[in-house]
Formats: structure tokens, sequence, C-alpha cells
């Protein structure tokens, strides 16, 4: 059977032994073609973006409840139902026939006839392809959305008749989630906000200079949709080192502090180093330090670092081991990224919705609260403090500000939040994440000391 397919139904196994608790494993492929690599991310992409959705269809077929259908069986069944409702280029009998084969190979004969069954019937179901003008017309009982803004017409209803269930279901976002959007924003942006995660997330460049091939300039911003593929964006970024691939989203929060004047700048939760890279554009005369506890992004952030050299942009390191605490009292700009949910970029976090939960999230709100404390000390007196999340959530973002505001004194902060935006059927330059930032000036720190620097 094709490789990549294969491969992709070895990577659905973990999944369904994992769900809820998918995790965004690396991006590592055997030694194949590079058209069989993209055909098992594809299928890989759409399965856990849909999970919900195509259980939901798969769960028609079947005379069991999901729950007594054993996890490797349920990879084999949702991953050819992706390949059958999500991916018009597939013809029927490959979907099919190659599930039912790695399923021969992987689990046992009786599993394949399940699943040969199962597929036959969900290929069954569709009755017909709608484009985007007819789509939002269709009865939603038997509708399936589909990122291009189209929707598949199904022969029966499959969906819940509940409105809030229905959504969950033909959307993919887990109800609890939904509840949540429901109850904050109302259930006109909760399906607003549910059809964003299914729209595809464009690949945005800030840096490059008019005309480059593959580059299509967003009206408004300083930034471009990448049209092109990795290898030729990896090539441009090569070639302008100052460029860098951010969502304008993103870049909001750093913009916050384009009238400051540090001198010194920690980016304290750098990942690849993103904001990094847009820090000393933004301040050429700072020393920018970066620190990364992950090891594997932190060997990313030391290819940025090098990038941000060779294109001028002033002065950036990586702070590495004990270094940071040669810092104390002497930063001026402190940005915190914190770790968050990920809800306002779920189109390119798709496992996130499914890790979340109440438990999850306080978590990370008492996570997001002991990195303040441990980089409060190196503050200087006076400085400035940068918290941002890509979140939703008001306990990652307003509550977060509010404590800040009480745990150290300050000028009234500046709060910028933006809404996620971009659905099914509009242009890639309609997209953006979610995003939240809060900018506090004149930070002096109240009361305990934070802990010292692990």
């Amino acid at each position: 059977m094709n490789p990549g397919r294969a491969t992709a139904f070895d990577r659905l196994a973990r999944h369904a032994e994992a769900f809820p608790r998918l995790e965004p494993w690396p991006d590592e492929w055997p030694a194949m073609d590079a058209r069989d690599v993209a055909l098992g991310r594809q299928i890989e992409r759409q399965t856990v973006r849909r999970w919900l959705t195509l259980r939901a269809i798969v769960q028609r077929q079947l005379s069991r409840p999901w729950d007594r259908v054993e996890p490797r069986v349920r990879a084999a069944l949702l991953g050819g139902a992706a390949q059958l409702c999500l991916m018009d280029r597939i013809p029927e009998h490959a979907a099919v026939a190659e599930t039912v084969e790695w399923a021969k190979k992987a689990l046992r004969p009786g599993a394949a006839g399940l699943v040969n069954a199962v597929l036959r019937g969900v290929a069954g179901l569709r009755a017909e392809r709608l484009p985007a003008e007819l789509a939002q017309d269709a009865e939603a009982t038997r509708s399936l959305p589909l990122e291009d803004g189209g929707a598949w017409l199904l022969k029966e209803p499959v969906f819940s008749a509940s409105p809030p269930d229905r959504l969950s279901e033909r959307s993919g976002v887990p109800l609890p989630m939904l509840l949540r959007w429901i109850n904050r924003f109302g259930m006109a942006e909760a399906q607003r906000l549910a059809m964003h995660t299914l729209a595809p997330a464009p690949i945005v460049v800030h840096g490059l200079p008019g005309g480059i091939e593959h580059s299509v300039p967003i009206a408004g911003e300083s930034a471009c949709v990448w049209t092109g593929d990795h290898a030729s964006l990896q090539s441009t970024l090569a070639a302008h080192p100052a460029a860098r691939v951010q969502d304008i989203s993103s870049a909001m929060a750093t913009s916050l502090t384009a009238g400051l004047s540090p001198r010194v700048i920690l980016d304290a939760c750098a990942g690849r180093g993103t904001k990094s890279l847009q820090l000393a554009a933004l301040h050429p005369s700072a020393e920018v330090v970066a620190s990364e506890p992950d090891a594997v992004r932190r060997g990313s952030l030391h290819e940025t670092a090098a990038r941000a050299r060779s294109a001028g942009l002033g002065r950036v390191r990586v702070a590495e081991g004990d270094a940071m605490k040669s810092l104390i009292g002497t930063v001026d700009l402190l940005v915190l990224d914190v770790p968050c949910s990920n809800t306002g970029v779920l189109p390119r976090r798709v496992e996130a919705m499914h890790r979340f939960s109440p438990r999850s999230l306080e978590s990370l709100v008492q996570l997001q609260r002991r990195i303040v404390e441990e980089h409060l000390p190196l503050l200087r007196p006076g400085g400035a403090l940068l918290y941002a999340t890509c979140s939703l959530e008001p306990e990652e973002n307003e509550r977060q500000s509010e404590w800040l505001s009480g745990r150290v004194d300050a000028a009234t902060p500046i709060v910028e939040r933006r809404m996620p935006a971009g659905v099914p059927g509009e242009p890639s330059h309609a997209y953006r994440d979610g995003a939240f930032a809060t900018l506090l000036t004149a930070v002096h720190p109240r009361g305990r000391k934070g802990p010292a620097l692990r």
C-alpha cells in the first residue's frame, strides 16, 4: 500500500490510543517520495482536525457504541472516512481498499471486514458536493462543512437536532469548549469561531520586499501571504534573513512596545524566536536576549539569532544555563509570551481543542503566574513587562492582566485583544489568529520577591 497512507494510519493509531490527550508529535516521516509524505500528512491533519465530525459519521454505520471499538480500529475508520469525506482528489476505491489493507496487516482479518463494511456505508452517505454559494442553505443535520466553504450534502440526517451538539459535530469543536463560547459570546459568534477552526491557516511573512514570487501582499499590513511550497519559502527566508513568518495578530503583541526605548530586552519564552526577530527590528539599538527551556526549540532559536545578526538587526543572543541570573535587575523590557491553551490558534494547533478542560486551564493559569514570578526579579525598577497569549480565555488573559496589576505597581496597562478572523470560503488574506497582550510600563514589583531562577 502507499507508504504515506500507511505511516499516517500508524500515527493515527497513536492518536487514537491517547485521545483526547492528542499531542503535536514531531513531523518525522520515513524516507519516501515527497508526494507520499504530503498524502500522509493530509490524512493525519484532516482526521485530527475533524475527529468528532468523522466519529459522528462513522457511528451511523456501527452497531456498537464508539467506546467499545478498539482504538486502532477507530484510527482506521476515522482515517478512511477522512479520505472519503474531506479529500476530494482521492478515489473512493483507493480510500477504502488501502485502509482495509492496513487493517489486515496492522490489526486482523475480522477488523478489516468491519472497516470495509463501515467505509462503504460512509461512501454511500454522500449525496452531492455543494459549492460555497449553496452550502449555507443546506439542511444542517445533513450538511458536512468543508474547508473551502462548500459542503457534502448527505443522504440522511447524521448530525444532532440540538443546535450546540450539532455545531460541535459539524465543526469538530468539543462541546465543553463550544458551550464556553456560547455563554461568553452568544450563539452566532460561537458558530463563527467554530467555523473558523476549519479555515486553512495561511503562512504570513513579514519583511519581504515587494515583487517576490509566491508572495501576495495583505492590504494595510507590511506582510504577505505565502503561496509557494515549503522549500521555496525556506530559500526565500535564507535570502532575506530579516523576514519572519508570523501571523498579523501575533505581531500585534510585540508592536505594543514600539514607543519604548529599551537597552536590554529579554524574550523569556522565545520558542523559535519569531518575536525575538521582531523585537530586534523594532529596537535596533537594544540587546535582545532570548531564552527557551525546550532543547529542540532552543536549537532553532540559535538559528534565528544568527539570521538576525546576518540581517544587521541589532544584537541578539541566546541565554544558556545560568546566564539568566546575570540579568537580575537589568532588563528594561521583559517579554513573556507564555504557554497557553492555544484557543486563539486552533486551525494551527487542532490537537489543543481536544486537550482543553477546566483542569488543564487552571494548570496553565498557575504555570503562567509561576513564569511571571520567576522572571520579575530580572526586570529593572521602572522597566516594562509585555504579557501575551494566543488564547481566547479570560482566565489566561483579562484576569491575568488584573492579577499582574495587583502584583506590581505600574502605569495603567495597555490591553489589546484580537479575535480570530476568517472562515471557510473567505480569501486567505482575511485570516487572523486570535491573540491577547497587555503592556505594563513603569513596573515596580510589590510585596514578595519572585522565586530564584532555575
